[in-house]
């Protein structure tokens, strides 16, 4: 096609509109393909040097990721894009840049390694001494992480101008070291990392800039992975205590937001010996952002602690289910119900308890629900001699005016009725709770007392279903006036025909539903004719499956259409 495939791409590109300019840029990818690799290091690439000098950063920056694909389908001439890459790498807009090193990494994927020693080593120092622009340097930063296991004989050099950055002026230069310091880390061995790496750390968590230091908290955890033990005490620890104790809250605040993951890192003596403490200054902390997140890390940090050291725990959250801020409360209902699960029941029992059924009838909406939700876990954990003392506020807690409190109750008597499995025990305690569904005014709540009603049935067998269950059903039919919970009824009553036999649905539920099909309310009988027709599938008995058909063949004469469809539409399939 000759020189065809640039000159409509020229073309595109003299448009005004921006967005048409940047829809052409993403067809470069197109037009290399078309042009082939001497016409692209020919034509094509110094084409782009010319836009690089007029173009808006929304174009710039679909340049760069063309040039990662492009690199793609020339990668063994691929070394030749590196030029306008590096370039667009040294760019005021940050996204701009930051394409510009990941396509920077894609031509590297396609480099050997004395390729990477002797160009791209040497272009990060060059981006890494740039004075007059400090975006090259952030750019640097950013290029020597996953440069530095293939440097060769240059990792000194990476190393030693890594360091310089990190007494850089330019905060956005110290923010990025910060940053990648935890992801360099990994790539050096360890010695490098104790006697270089740390001292750089200490410094940034020193600096005078919050962000700095801020950024400087998932550096901790990853070099944290690193070392051993006595290594973390001596290196890792103290940057933790100091960082507990920042001025800034923001620090103190992505302190705690890794705090679970940082116990994980140093190991469970560093956490029984000396990071609890820390923690509990956190879960104090002055402001509430920093306790809420810290109470929120709490209910991961308690699994690398041991059982006796979670004891200094109890009194904080104590303090925490009475805190003023509703997001703590919210978040120490949750912890509250773990905690139970590695507790000695009696602790559990005498220390917190009383905690959390005071959560369930707090102001806020959240916090009724997440203390909710922490029964089940709490009572669970307890054991059956315990779920009495909670189920008047289950109970209670099914009479919430919001319906997703009483969701989450529901929710909670589903899974201790599929963890206790004792008979007695649910109908006791449990099926009051339960069966409060059918005449809940929420449908959703409605819908989650449905859904599980088959995991119930196989538990606790047919026989309470076809009985005490059945029962409730019956009594909401006669006696409630509310056609939708009526209807929920009749949908309970099809779930029981799912796991009883034929001869059972004949005698006991059949009979119900004839008697719906008969109802004033029109709704209750078009029910009635989908429920009638899903029984009929798992009855032999022709006497009974003639009834049906004719139940269902009256009511295509029906006044109300909906009912005169669903007959019809019953009695075709």
């Amino acid at each position: 096609m000759g020189d065809n495939p640039i000159d409509v791409f020229k073309e595109d590109m003299e448009n005004e509109e921006v967005y048409l300019k940047v829809n052409a840029m993403h067809r470069a990818r197109i037009i290399a393909t078309l042009l082939g690799t001497d016409k692209i290091r020919s034509v094509l690439l110094p084409y782009f040097e010319t836009l690089m000098k007029k173009e808006d950063d929304e174009v710039l920056f679909a340049m760069a990721e063309e040039l990662g694909y492009i690199a793609q389908i020339i990668p063994q001439q691929s070394i030749c894009l590196l030029p306008i890459l590096e370039q667009l790498a040294g760019f005021d807009e940050t996204v701009v840049r930051e394409q510009a090193v990941k396509s920077i990494a894609i031509v590297c994927n396609f480099l050997q390694d004395n390729e990477i020693a002797n160009t791209i080593v040497p272009m990060i120092l060059k981006l890494a001494s740039n004075e007059a622009n400090f975006t090259c340097r952030v750019s640097a930063v950013s290029l020597m992480c996953p440069m530095y296991s293939r440097s060769g004989n240059q990792k000194e050099k990476l190393r030693q101008k890594f360091t310089e950055l990190c007494s850089e002026e330019t905060p956005m230069v110290r923010r990025a070291v910060a940053t990648k310091i935890g992801e360099i880390a990994q790539y050096m061995d360890k010695n490098h990392v104790i006697e270089v790496l740390i001292a750089v750390l200490k410094q940034l968590c020193q600096d005078e800039q919050d962000q700095v230091r801020l950024l400087c908290m998932e550096s901790i955890m990853n070099i944290a992975k690193i070392l051993n033990i006595n290594e973390n005490k001596t290196n890792i620890l103290p940057l933790i205590i100091s960082s507990a104790e920042d001025k800034s809250w923001r620090v103190r605040l992505a302190l705690s937001k890794i705090f679970a993951e940082l116990a994980e890192a140093v190991g469970k003596e560093i956490a029984d010996s000396s990071l609890i403490q820390i923690f509990s200054n956190l879960l104090k902390d002055p402001e509430s952002d920093v306790r809420v997140i810290a109470v929120k890390s709490l209910a991961k940090f308690i699994k690398f602690v041991s059982p006796e050291k979670l004891n200094l725990i109890i009194p904080l959250l104590q303090l925490l289910a009475k805190d003023a801020f509703a997001q703590v409360k919210q978040n120490a209902c949750l912890v509250i119900g773990q905690i139970a699960t590695i507790l000695p029941k009696e602790i559990s029992q005498s220390k917190l308890q009383s905690y959390l059924i005071e959560l369930m009838s707090d102001d806020n909406q959240d916090v009724r629900k997440n203390a909710a939700q922490s029964v089940g876990i709490f009572a669970g954990a307890l054991g059956p001699d315990a779920l009495g003392q909670f189920i008047p506020h289950l109970k209670k807690s099914m009479e919430d005016p919001k319906w997703r409190v009483r969701k989450e109750t529901m929710m909670t008597v589903f899974h201790l009725a599929l963890t206790i499995k004792n008979t007695d025990i649910f109908l006791k305690h449990l099926e009051p709770v339960y069966v409060l569904f059918l005449k809940d005014r929420a449908a959703e709540v409605r819908t989650i007392g449905l859904s599980r009603l088959n995991d119930l049935i196989q538990t606790y067998k047919i026989d309470w279903a076809l009985g005490s269950f059945l029962s409730k059903c019956l009594e909401t039919l006669n006696k409630d006036t509310g056609f939708l919970y009526r209807m929920n009824a009749l949908y309970a009553i099809q779930q029981i025909g799912v796991v009883a036999d034929g001869p059972m649905i004949q005698d006991k539920l059949w009979p119900i539903v004839q008697k719906c099909m008969k109802d004033n309310v029109p709704n209750i009988r078009f029910v009635s004719i989908r429920v009638a027709k899903q029984l009929s599938k798992k009855i032999d008995h022709q006497g009974t499956l003639n009834q049906i058909k004719q139940a269902i063949n009256e009511l295509t004469d029906d006044n109300d259409r909906d009912v005169k469809f669903y007959a019809q539409e019953a009695l075709q399939y």
